[in-house]
């Protein structure tokens, strides 16, 4: 092993001297010299971290959000579209007004104009022959939504009495209903029997 020696008077070094000047070499020439980040460093990696986990976790809640939303507005109109069928179909001589007052209150635009239309006609016919139809069973499906219109098909079954036919008569119906969103609330647009 070489001594290490004094490059000033050419002494021989004591171990602790040589190690000191070694060391105080390397550190000066930066090689011995470990890297260590200032905290400074630290929060700023810390923050840049941090931002990125909120940017993704805002990035996917929102479309599960968005998702869970869509999902409860197609259900609503699914609901809303089965209910306004339901309330089309049930008609009691009795309380013909109050029956065809819940089919307005549901409906919008087009088909609320033909069905006031058709109430001055269809009163006498349903008093005179004292027609009570009710809904034994109701089945919908929805075939499209977006955030304010659906379509919905509702199959109806209804037993149906009057003066010629005191025994009911199931009859079977197939609704299509157009929905509109107005407000917070869907309503019927358009009604037509499909077959």
């Amino acid at each position: 092993m070489t001594a290490i020696t004094d490059e000033q008077n050419g002494e021989p070094l004591t171990e602790n001297e040589g190690n000191r000047e070694m060391t105080d070499v390397t550190a000066d020439e930066g090689v011995a010299r470990q890297w260590r980040p200032t905290p400074r460093l630290l929060w700023v990696v810390a923050a840049v971290l941090f931002l990125a986990a909120v940017v993704v976790a805002a990035t996917l809640g929102r479309g599960t959000w968005e998702a869970r939303a869509q999902a409860e507005n197609e259900a609503e109109a699914l609901a809303a579209g089965r209910q306004l069928a339901v309330n089309f179909v049930t008609m009691h001589a009795d309380s013909f007004d109050a029956d065809a007052a819940r089919v307005l209150a549901g409906a919008t635009g087009s088909f609320k104009k033909e069905y006031e239309s058709t109430l001055s006609q269809l009163k006498p016919v349903v008093t005179a022959n004292k027609t009570v139809s009710t809904v034994e069973r109701a089945e919908a499906s929805l075939v499209s939504a977006d955030a304010d219109s659906a379509r919905v098909i509702v199959g109806v079954v209804a037993p149906t009495t009057n003066t010629a036919t005191t025994t009911p008569q199931k009859k079977t119906y197939r609704l299509r209903l157009d929905l509109t969103k107005v407000g917070a609330e869907w309503k019927v647009g358009n009604l037509e029997f499909v077959s």
